[in-house]
């Protein structure tokens, strides 16, 4: 799979990405917030939106219905626009500043959103409006042009200028749609469009499918369960038989509906997973959540912790492992051990993932018009794609400053595509090897959380001169020289891998977890 090329065959499409900054400096290029500066007051300057695009009102992230902040720091450095038309924002969404661009996401990309949406109203004049809602809903909405939240609230992300104290830790400010709502400039599904059983873009819809980094989903428990692992099919009985589960209690607790915490159909996270399980979205048993964080709450605040299960995006998990949840190392059908998404359980470098050894993930796929080279016809759009993606050329359409968009990929725990070992080409469907057309091992290990220095294997560079070996990429001499290959044992394949089942039993340095569950015989029992 291919998340970092825009011309990938693979399924994604292009959209806009939100972002935040604590920063307290102001706007690196003098671009004033809704207010020009200080929130609230009718003094600010905008432009109206000439991007076009909607998103719908949200199912998922729980939608915030405040205003701007109050706080006026920052208004001496606020100036008109560059591309402002002379309105006065007024709360809708269109009187917002800059070239605004509309997207519709799953909520488990909330934080690249967060993230991104900042630096790109500081630096370019960008502001993104988003809506949170589930994958196969907004493919759907951007595949039949469907204007979406009438009468609603969006979320957008604040400039230095309007809210210098703003984290993205904190709720954002919303704006209100029009009678008719908007249309999307960028739909950003978390997993193959496929999955949701709506195909390709519709025929002379110019829509195309921009593959996007990697999302890993988790089983997640409360840090008080004795659970460590679990094995697929220990999870198709779970979530498939509920209160008739055959393996429980003698081998796992769940079997108790009540506090089997799931997301609903049409969520990324419940169809990605479904997928790697063999049960249909439609059969999962368990009571569904509508936001990732209502799942986060759910299991942490369980009064019991042994019969309590939930599945979670892992960027979602990253950001909450301190809130009373931990993740369960998952093996897959035919896998010899359990593996967490990272190297431990305690780590942020999704080695397992990006190796092959955890199967539980899907790319990102941002879907958006372009031409026939698959590049987005929109340029702001493109732009943030662009950023995304990690491309070098990557320039605002309108002035202002480029940044490092792959660091804030990699800050909220999704993982490029240059970092990827390993591809497919459905949810749940066989690994095979890959190697990205260019490298970003070395760079991707240098940022992930708790990150220090050059990592182990890795040679920082300023030219290709600086490398006796393959290139200079993002700062470092790739292909990289980092290994993952552990000991060779009985019972791990110690050869070059290149087929599945050699890729998740392939020897490795990062620890397996093994425990016994004795399945029924004669393959899955048929689900009820």
């Amino acid at each position: 799979m291919n998340c970092l090329s825009a011309t990938s065959t693979l399924l994604a499409i292009a959209t806009i990405i939100a972002g935040c900054s604590s920063s307290k400096q102001p706007s690196q290029n003098g671009v004033a917030g809704p207010t020009g500066g200080v929130a609230n007051t009718d003094g600010g300057t905008s432009s109206v939106n000439s991007a076009g695009g909607s998103p719908d009102l949200g199912g998922a992230g729980g939608s915030v219905t405040g205003s701007t902040s109050t706080d006026d720091a920052g208004a001496e450095d606020a100036t008109t626009p560059p591309d402002a038309g002379g309105t006065t924002f007024d709360g809708s969404c269109a009187t917002l500043p800059g070239k605004i661009v509309y997207i519709e996401s799953g909520d488990t990309q909330e934080n690249l959103l967060k993230n991104l949406g900042r630096r790109l109203r500081d630096t370019a004049n960008i502001t993104i409006v988003f809506n949170l809602t589930g994958s196969c809903t907004l493919t759907n909405d951007i595949y039949t042009g469907a204007k979406v939240v009438p009468n609603g609230t969006l979320k957008y992300i604040p400039s230095t200028a309007e809210n210098p104290t703003w984290t993205p830790s904190m709720a954002e400010p919303t704006c209100t749609t029009g009678a008719t709502g908007v249309s999307v400039d960028v739909a950003i599904s978390a997993l193959f469009v496929q999955s949701c059983g709506l195909g390709g873009p519709p025929a002379g819809s110019n829509l195309g499918l921009i593959q996007g980094p990697v999302q890993a989903y988790t089983f997640i428990v409360p840090t008080a369960s004795d659970q460590t692992a679990i094995w697929a099919e220990e999870a198709y009985y779970a979530f498939g038989f509920g209160a008739a589960n055959p393996l429980a209690p003698t081998y796992n607790p769940w079997n108790n509906e009540s506090f089997m915490f799931i997301r609903p159909s049409t969520k990324s996270t419940l169809v990605a997973t479904a997928k790697n399980i063999d049960v249909p979205p439609s059969k999962w048993k368990g009571v569904p959540e509508a936001a990732s964080s209502d799942v986060v709450t759910a299991v942490s605040t369980s009064a019991q912790p042994e019969p309590t299960i939930g599945i979670l995006g892992a960027e979602v998990y990253d950001s909450s492992r301190s809130k009373g949840i931990k993740t369960l190392a998952f093996q897959a059908f035919n896998q010899n051990a359990a593996y967490y998404p990272d190297s431990t359980s305690t780590s942020f470098d999704k080695q397992n993932l990006r190796d092959g050894h955890y199967t539980l993930w899907s790319p990102t796929v941002y879907i958006t018009s372009v031409d026939g080279s698959n590049v987005p016809t929109n340029p702001t759009v493109k732009y943030i794609t662009d950023l995304v993606l990690g491309h070098a050329e990557a320039e605002p359409p309108n002035g202002g400053t480029t940044f490092d968009a792959l660091a804030d990929v990699v800050k909220v725990g999704l993982i490029p595509d240059c970092a990827m070992h390993v591809t497919r080409s459905a949810d749940g469907g066989d690994l095979s090897p890959y190697s990205p057309a260019e490298s970003c091992t070395c760079y991707y290990l240098s940022k992930v959380p708790g990150a220090s220095g050059t990592p182990n294997g890795c040679k920082a560079c300023s030219s290709i001169a600086d490398c006796s070996a393959g290139t200079c990429n993002h700062g470092f001499c790739e292909p990289d020289g980092v290994s993952t290959a552990g000991t060779p044992t009985s019972t791990c394949f110690s050869g070059t891998p290149t087929t599945h089942a050699d890729i998740i039993n392939a020897c490795t340095n990062a620890p397996g977890v093994t425990k016994t569950v004795v399945v029924p015989a004669g393959g899955l029992t048929p689900l009820p």
